[in-house]
């Protein structure tokens, strides 16, 4: 508990730090150039809100979903080339960290001049990990030798009584090297009371030993052998008295010159012993996922001066050593259980619960990907109520891999008794894959100026089960919300933070202000599938926003991002505001008359335009009655100039599903003016929104759209959605074919028969199936056509021929419409005779 104060003492004392750090630290998040929005750094993605510690950005600017890895060296990471483990020893401690850098090469040597009880290195791996196997390897045959004895213990970082806070270690391996092996594997086993089908130890840090050496006495060599060796690797002399009955005693250098020549024996030349560890390797059972993030998500709690995470951080923060007693769940209030945010959803298996002693009777785990039922709850898998009468200290629930984002532990009361408790150490989640979800979202590009945003066009790839998904949106204000804090970051209402003492020795804290849209923002945009689609929020506007979303079903296939762009010109006109009237009352396929307010507002070098095309989100043709211009105030009271009809120098005509186009004799590149379309049409949909998009015969391709808004004071919508009851309505309707009997000889009369259908309902891009078929049901005509609005009035025509334009024999005829829902909906398929005659 001790450490545990500690370790919150010094987190409370650094937070101003981390805080003041984050305010001088100002990450734009893009690039704004003058014909696009450049995404494409580090510092670019850094900049975007994400869930912390679910992403990974490369240097040169790749963002990938983290990867979750099983089986994993907690020592070195070979995928992002870093040592994940501190090192320490008494001796030659400035290459100690070579012994875990992943090569071979590179070794730690002991100071042969220190005593032996200085040889000794310990690696802290920083957290607690479920280790199963330790792997030593010293350098090789050419570069070094391998230590002669040594011992490889390790340590849950759990402290015995009465040791002042020292570690206690456990032996796992006692090795006498006399053969002079180089690598040695030792398999961990628990160290503390588990159930029998728990493996691997819980192992904080490793020590390795060295109990003996050979010295100056590693391996014998000639005399020139031992005159080419580094002064460093000369090591003893040996010379020997030889007895006349050939046995040899060791004498010192000075009593072998003394001695007659023949009782001078041999001389022993060696080569002194190099200790030299290469390598050592801990390999786990996984990467507990619960202290990476919570750890990263504690970083950004104190950057935000907040500090609600410290009542379960005993449980989170990675180590054994640190622990409290549970409380016991409430079930009436639904509180005391311990649970925990991932950030995002990860590909796990397993979850692991680490005692140091008295370890709760009963308890329960549950899991959730984060989805939500009706009324906005979490849908919990829930395990089965856990009795741990043996009191293992580490306990787990398994289940087969699956997302998970949430996780809850919950001590049940088992004996009523007050005596009764639970200590808990550590809560730990494994498994394997790429966290399966990111939604990434840029600051808000602020533009300068209005601009048309034209394409989207970005680097990146997603293998198959995998998508890379953008969104836009796009304002022209940002609305500031306040947040108010507690003294230890508490969020709460204004009125309790008013009611904060404020004085100059505990001021009240400030409030927090958030950038939020505003409420003329528009919804995120349709997916953009392609690179290099067109651009598909409202524009020209002053800020935009862009939304990446990296999603993956398959756990080890991973999409991935580089960069980004947002395409923009200058628009036609900085803006054009659109309202409609009526915007309600209308009954749905029926003809009613609209009007179309329409304002451009001019600025500076703006081309204008000189073409106008109107349309609804329904395939429904609109029948213009008249089109007016003028003042806002003769328009309000119904009078302006009249364009069309009477004006033989507006031209209109057709466009594709139902769209009608006004192109004027020239370009209108400025003036104050309202423009009042009214037309006749039909709506389908329960909201149908109809627009006005300007173009200009100098600048073909380039289109840009009413937004809603005070077109005029002739109205008060501010709206260009049309709102109607379509309760009782069948999606598909009014299905008929005419004529039903039909003679395609080529005379002109009746060579055709045209099937007609209204559909309701459908918002979305629709194939429509439309079959002929004959009496045995086998199709000979496919009619089938692919709509950008679906909803409205259709006709297809049929001229008795089949898919190869052969003339079919007369007979009766099928003909199916239909087409398919998400939520397969009743009534989405009809059919009809048609009489095929010569």
């Amino acid at each position: 508990m001790k450490q545990s104060l500690t370790t919150i003492f010094i987190f409370l004392l650094l937070a101003p730090l981390y805080a003041q750090q984050e305010e001088e630290e100002t990450l734009s998040g893009f690039e704004l150039l003058s014909d696009r929005v450049l995404v494409e750094t580090f510092d670019h993605w850094r900049g975007w809100d994400a869930p912390t510690g679910a992403r990974l950005i490369q240097a040169d600017g790749t963002v990938t979903p983290r990867l979750l890895r099983s089986h994993v060296n907690a020592v070195f990471s070979a995928e992002n080339d870093s040592v994940l483990a501190r090192v320490t020893t008494p001796t030659n401690f400035q290459d100690a960290e070579l012994v875990v850098d992943g090569d071979d090469r590179t070794y730690w040597e002991p100071d042969p001049n220190t005593d032996l009880d200085s040889w000794t290195i310990d690696i802290d791996l920083g957290r607690t990990l479920i280790a199963e196997r330790i792997v030593v390897r010293f350098a090789a045959e050419s570069e070094g030798d391998p230590f002669l004895k040594f011992r490889v213990l390790t340590t849950d970082g759990l402290a015995a009584f009465g040791r002042n806070n020292q570690a206690i270690f456990s032996r796992i391996g006692l090795i006498d090297n006399l053969s002079g092996q180089r690598e040695f594997a030792f398999d961990l086993v628990p160290q503390r009371k588990v159930d029998e089908d728990i493996e691997g130890a819980i192992v904080q840090t490793v020590r390795i030993d060295v109990l003996d050496t050979h010295g100056p006495r590693a391996a014998e060599v000639s005399a020139d052998e031992y005159q080419l060796l580094s002064g460093a690797d000369r090591g003893a002399i040996d010379y020997f008295l030889q007895t006349t009955r050939g046995r040899e005693i060791a004498v010192s250098k000075a009593t072998y010159a003394d001695l007659p020549v023949e009782e001078q024996g041999p001389v022993r030349y060696y080569r002194r012993e190099r200790p030299r560890l290469a390598e050592v390797e801990v390999f786990t059972i996984g990467e507990n996922i619960i202290s990476i993030t919570q750890a990263e998500q504690e970083r950004e709690a104190l950057q935000l001066g907040r500090y609600d995470f410290l009542l379960f951080r005993a449980f989170t923060d990675g180590l054994f050593s640190t622990n409290k007693n549970m409380l016991f769940y409430d079930a009436v209030q639904d509180e005391n259980q311990v649970e925990i945010d991932l950030g995002a959803k990860y590909w796990l298996d397993r979850v692991k619960l680490l005692s140091p002693s008295s370890p709760p009777f009963a308890y329960q785990v549950r899991i959730s990907d984060g989805s939500v039922d009706p009324s906005g709850s979490f849908v919990w898998t829930n395990f089965d109520e856990r009795r741990n009468l043996e009191r293992f200290l580490h306990v787990e629930e398994t289940f087969p891999r699956q997302e998970v984002r949430y996780i809850e532990v919950r001590q049940l009361e088992f004996s009523g008794s007050r005596f009764e408790k639970g200590k808990l150490s550590e809560i730990q989640a494994y498994g394997e894959g790429y966290v399966s979800e990111i939604t990434m979202e840029s600051p808000f590009i602020e533009l300068g100026r209005p601009r048309l945003f034209t394409h989207v066009t970005w680097d990146g790839e997603a293998p198959p089960n995998t998508r890379v998904e953008i969104r836009t949106r796009t304002g022209e204000r940002v609305t500031l919300l306040p947040h108010y804090f507690t003294m230890n970051g508490r969020e709460i209402s204004e009125d309790l933070w008013r009611r904060l003492p404020d004085t100059d020795q505990t001021p009240r804290p400030p409030p927090v202000w958030e950038e939020i849209t505003g409420p003329d923002w528009s919804n995120w945009s349709a997916i953009y599938t392609t690179s290099g689609d067109a651009f598909r929020s409202p524009a020209p506007r002053q800020l935009a926003k862009i939304q990446v979303r990296l999603l993956s079903r398959e756990p080890l296939q991973r999409p991935w991002i580089r960069s980004l762009r947002l395409h923009f010109v200058p628009p036609l006109v900085d803006t054009v505001f659109g309202e409609i009237s009526p915007v309600g009352g209308v009954e749905p396929g029926e003809d009613h008359d609209f009007t179309l307010y329409m304002r451009p507002v001019f600025g500076l070098g703006n081309p204008g335009f000189d073409r106008v095309a109107l349309r609804s989100t329904s395939a429904a043709p609109l029948e213009l009655l008249s089109v007016q211009v003028g003042q806002d105030a003769a328009i309000s009271l119904g009078g302006g100039k009249q364009l069309w009809p009477g004006n033989g120098d507006l031209q209109i005509s057709a466009g594709e599903e139902g769209e009608v186009v006004l192109d004027f004799p020239q370009a209108i590149t400025g003036g104050n003016q309202i423009y009042a379309f009214r037309f006749r049409t039909k709506v389908f949909l329960q909201s149908t929104q109809f627009k006005a998009r300007l173009e200009s015969s100098l600048q073909p391709g380039l289109s840009q759209e009413t937004i809603s808004g005070n077109a005029s004071n002739a109205v008060a919508t501010q709206s260009l959605v049309v709102v109607s009851q379509l309760k009782g309505t069948n999606l598909l309707e009014n299905v008929e074919l005419t004529p039903s009997v039909f003679t395609p000889n080529g005379d002109g009369v009746n060579d055709q028969t045209k099937i007609l259908v209204d559909i309701f309902h459908l918002e979305r891009p629709k194939t429509l199936d439309i079959e002929v078929l004959d009496l045995s049901s086998h199709r000979v005509r496919n009619l089938s056509v692919q709509r950008s609005f679906p909803s409205g009035e259709h006709e297809f025509s049929w001229d008795g021929r089949d898919d190869l334009g052969q003339a079919l024999p007369p007979g009766i005829y099928l003909v199916r419409v239909h087409f398919s829902t998400d939520s397969d909906a009743p009534g989405t398929a009809v059919s009809r005779l048609v009489h095929l005659v010569y």
